[in-house]
């Protein structure tokens, strides 16, 4: 019989296979010969191999019913020709509760195993390549997200917040961003806010300034949030209310630093 890890292992490459292979349809409509031999693929490792256990070790209710729907509703979208839009609606809802559920598998069986999502994936390789050591904090900040126990989750924040700062440092140094054409320097600073430097780096890029400004709003919720955890600690009554929600708050922060950092580095 299959392990459940290997399970869910094959169902994240399978779908990746099927992502790559909607995109790879020149047409709106993705035809069931394309999507259909992947989409039972998917559900026959995850209903035959996975339900069973993750039922039994889910952390957070409802989670088995969510990826039930999903499967399930991709299955119905291969039976004929659907858009593409559909399909990467559902993936970009299956992907993470996969990951959770991945990761409560290993919590229950005792696992110390990194997961990591094709995302996170890409982010760390470029890193080892570019920053090594920033490659390491970021790596710490997926363990201790991954392993969920710390009563204050400020150091993680500050990690990640560091991570994407170390980023945006190299990819945008001082004598670049101030060389630009009308550069200014916003009031009250003697350098480049990181603003002006995530803004430096998209535009070098011909990016959308409607992605640009995306990108500078997720830039300031990021601090936002950062601040907000750190405050935290002292507006909570009990250490046990402030880990629970701190957990939520970390996961959202993580959110916006990875689609922040793979906007930066590239990573697809």
């Amino acid at each position: 019989m299959t392990d459940v890890l290997a399970a869910l292992d094959q169902i994240s490459e399978d779908i990746t296979k099927l992502t790559m292979a909607i995109n790879g349809v020149r047409a709106k409509a993705v035809p069931p010969s394309v999507a259909q031999p992947i989409a039972k693929a998917i559900a026959r490792a995850y209903f035959e191999t996975v339900r069973s256990e993750l039922e039994l070790v889910q952390n957070r209710a409802g989670l088995v019913e969510e990826i039930d729907w999903v499967v399930q509703s991709i299955l119905q979208l291969a039976a004929a020709p659907r858009e593409k839009e559909a399909y990467l609606g559902h993936i970009g809802e299956l992907r993470p509760d996969l990951l959770e559920a991945t990761i409560d598998v290993m919590k229950a069986r005792g696992s110390s195993r990194l997961v990591l999502s094709q995302t996170e994936r890409g982010i760390l390789e470029t890193l080892d390549r570019m920053l090594p050591a920033t490659s390491a904090s970021y790596e710490q900040a997926l363990r201790d997200i991954a392993q969920g126990e710390r009563v204050s989750w400020r150091g993680t924040a500050s990690e990640l917040r560091e991570v994407l700062r170390e980023v945006i440092d190299y990819l945008a140094p001082d004598e670049k961003v101030t060389a630009t054409a009308g550069f200014q320097f916003e009031q009250g600073h003697k350098s480049p806010t990181q603003k002006q430097r995530v803004r430096f780096i998209l535009r070098a890029r011909k990016n959308s300034s409607a992605a640009v400004t995306v990108a500078e709003m997720s830039l300031a919720t990021v601090e936002e949030a950062v601040a907000a955890l750190a405050r935290s600690t002292y507006q909570r009554g009990s250490a046990s209310t402030h880990a629970s929600s701190s957990s939520s708050e970390i996961r959202s922060l993580k959110r916006y630093v990875d689609a922040l950092l793979a906007e930066l580095l590239e990573v697809s």
